[in-house]
């Protein structure tokens, strides 16, 4: 199944959430840049902006993924 566009997963967060709903997309500074064991994943959506409280948080390489872990803290 193909992934979500960036707009589409804004568009999924704002349905899920409303106007709370936010995506993060996590890309590499640099092509050298190497991801560690605990790094975070790729794409994340929750229910609030970066920084902020959030009571629902996923994280995927995809957003389908995202959206799919997507569940209360």
């Amino acid at each position: 199944m193909k992934d979500m566009t960036l707009g589409q997963a804004r568009a999924e967060a704002i349905r899920r959430w409303g106007a709370r709903g936010t995506i993060e997309l996590h890309l590499p500074r640099s092509p050298r840049e190497r991801r560690g064991r605990l790094a975070r994943y790729r794409c994340i959506v929750a229910d609030g902006a970066p920084g902020s409280p959030r009571s629902v948080e996923g994280q995927g390489e995809t957003w389908r993924e995202a959206f799919a872990d997507a569940k209360p803290r």
